[in-house]
Parts: structure tokens; C-alpha cells; sequence
């Protein structure tokens, strides 16, 4: 679905003060004088919150003319860093396996903007879909920008077998200086949307990197939780879960600090999602605990990632859920015979 673009779609100021700083590095002096003052206006520092998102498209549309350059945006996002040292710092971190972090970004790019949507589709093919939520001039030129942007951290994360991207470009000309400028060959494709064709190898392997600070998450909830008030609580909360459980940390106590609500407000909503907090937790452990048998973690150390002190009580769960031990559930899977 295409919506006119209305303020109510936002930026954040730090992704909209990432894109200028990329700008200001692609551009002279002089064609950055084309919106100099809306730059200052919008990033003068005494404004608190998000951005319009029709901003963005008022400051490109101005330099794209002054640049006479429609593939401005994509050159400024290839002077951004993606190097792995940075990326371990951010909320990908959290991530068990690579299909994992590319779950993550799905979910918390609206964080950034809400001018696309991001989503994963498994299957056969792994496609990465990126579509715009709504029509403006730079639309895309803005899609076309983050699809760049999400192939060079799908490569540091070690996504390296990206079989194509399909663009909806306008322009023949325009595609064949995509080849140019994307590190995966372009496709035309249709217009309003983009797709990353991934290839299955290794995408279900460990990312190997130390988890970030569940606080890291919890920023991440929390604003999602600001930008839509019929957000689901028992999704923040489930993607606490993971962090808190190898911390051994997970209940509801620390769950409602970590989203900045009291305990019984929590509780609340959690029951008016359906849920209640006990099934969330036996849920996220039960996945856990598959994801972790999938790959070289001994029993124990699985019974301690998902936050039991001692591992009887582990298999004991284990037992409930798939009427197995971990032991033959892991042998089952190993010889891919579904398990009992």
C-alpha cells in the first residue's frame, strides 16, 4: 500500500545527521549551499524528537538538482562505514546466527525511517524485500540508498553469497551504472520496491560476535514502542528474552525497567497482547534451545544460555516441549529426521 507523504511518517535526527555528514562528503561546498539553511534548521539542536520525514525529501530533491545527479544518495551511503568493528557496537550484536541479524534490521530499521519497510521471506530463496510505505518525489532514490546500505552490512556481517538485486529503476542507463556502484549485480524490477536475492549457505551459522548490552535492545523497543501506540509489548518483551535468559536475568521485573514501565503496567499489557509472561519465557527458551542444539554448544552450556541454574531442570523443560532429550533431538536433526 503507497501513502501520501504526511509528517507523520518520521526520520530519526541521528540517521538524518548521518545521511547530511555522507553528503557533505560526496558534494563540494558549494553544491551543499543548495540547502544549507534547512540543514541548520533541521539539525540547530534545540529540537527534541524526530524529524518529518517530507524533510528528507525537500533536502535531496535540492541537492540532487543542484548535483544533477539522481544517484546521489546511493554515492553519499558508499562513504558510510559498515566495517564489522563498528557494526559489533550496535544492536546486531545480539544476533545468534546471521539469518538472525537480518531479522533485527528488518525489525528496527523504522527506527531510522519510515519511509521503507523491511522484510525477510525464507524459503527456497531468502529475499530481503525493501518497499516504500509512501509516495514523494525522492522515493526512490531513498530506497534505492538503503538497499546499497544493506548489502554492505549483510557483507560485513559475512552474508557474502547475494545472488542479485532487483531495483525499480526508471532508467536503463540508471541500471547499468547501478552495476557500477552495487557490490551484487542489479536486476530491473518493479517499481516501488527492491528485493535481495540471498543464497541459503551459511546463513544459519553463528555470527560469533559478543553479545551487545541488552540495554542496546531495550533503546530499540522503546522507541518502537513510542512510534506506534498499538504496538506489540509482547514482541518487546520476547526480544528481550535472549539477551536476559544468557544472563540469567530474565523476568518480568527486569523486563518492565528495561522498557521504563512499572511491573503491573507491564503485566497489563502483556495480558491485552493475549499473553502472559511465563509462556513468553517458555516460548523464547524453547526456540533458544533449538537454535543452540542447531549448532556446537554442549548440553550444559545450552541449559546455561537459556538462564536455568542447573542443568537437570533444563532437560526436564527440554522433555515437556519436544517429549525428547536434547541429545536425541540434536541427533535427530544432525541425521534430518524430524523429531519426535
Amino acid at each position: 500500500m503507497i501513502l501520501e507523504a504526511t509528517p507523520s511518517f518520521s526520520i530519526s535526527r541521528e540517521h538524518f545527521a548521518t545521511i547530511v555528514s555522507a553528503l557533505k562528503r560526496t558534494l563540494s561546498g558549494t553544491q551543499m549551499l543548495a540547502a544549507s539553511r534547512l540543514i541548520a534548521a533541521s539539525l540547530d539542536g534545540s529540537g527534541q524528537g524526530r524529524l518529518p520525514l517530507p524533510i528528507l525529501d525537500a533536502l535531496m530533491s535540492d541537492l540532487r538538482q543542484a548535483a544533477e545527479d539522481p544517484l546521489l544518495l546511493v554515492k553519499a551511503y558508499r562513504k558510510l562505514n559498515y566495517g564489522s568493528d563498528l557494526l559489533r557496537k550496535t544492536y546486531l550484536a545480539s544476533a545468534l546466527t546471521r539469518r538472525d541479524a537480518l531479522r533485527l534490521m528488518c525489525r528496527y530499521f523504522q527506527v531510522n525511517t519510515q519511509g521503507v519497510n523491511i522484510s525477510l521471506h525464507d524459503g527456497l530463496e531468502n529475499i530481503l524485500r525493501v518497499d516504500t510505505v509512501y509516495q514523494h518525489d525522492t522515493a526512490d532514490a531513498q530506497r534505492e540508498a538503503i538497499v546499497y546500505g544493506l548489502v554492505r552490512t549483510m557483507q560485513s556481517l559475512g552474508i557474502t553469497n547475494i545472488q542479485h538485486i532487483t531495483l525499480g529503476s526508471q532508467s536503463i542507463t540508471s541500471l547499468r551504472e547501478f552495476d557500477t556502484l552495487f557490490p551484487a549485480p542489479v536486476r530491473l524490477g518493479e517499481p516501488g520496491q527492491a528485493t535481495i536475492f540471498i543464497s541459503p549457505e551459511g546463513l544459519d551459522d553463528l555470527l560469533g560476535w559478543r553479545p551487545c548490552s541488552v540495554e542496546i535492545i531495550a533503546k530499540r523497543e522503546r522507541q518502537l514502542l513510542r512510534l506506534d501506540s498499538r504496538s506489540d509489548w509482547s514482541e518487546s518483551v520476547s526480544a528481550l528474552l535472549p539477551l536476559l535468559c544468557r544472563q540469567g536475568e530474565a523476568n518480568i521485573d527486569q523486563c518492565a525497567e528495561l522498557l521504563a514501565v512499572s511491573r503491573r503496567t507491564l503485566q497489563r499489557h502483556i495480558k491485552e497482547d493475549g499473553a502472559v509472561f511465563r509462556d513468553l519465557l517458555e516460548l523464547a527458551r524453547k526456540d533458544q534451545a533449538k537454535a543452540y542444539l542447531a549448532q556446537h554448544y554442549i548440553i550444559d552450556e545450552v541449559a546455561l544460555l537459556l538462564g536455568y541454574r542447573q542443568s537437570s531442570q533444563f532437560y526436564r523443560a527440554f522433555r515437556q516441549w519436544f517429549d525428547c532429550s536434547p541429545t536425541d533431538y540434536r541427533h535427530a536433526a544432525a541425521t534430518l529426521i524430524a523429531p519426535p
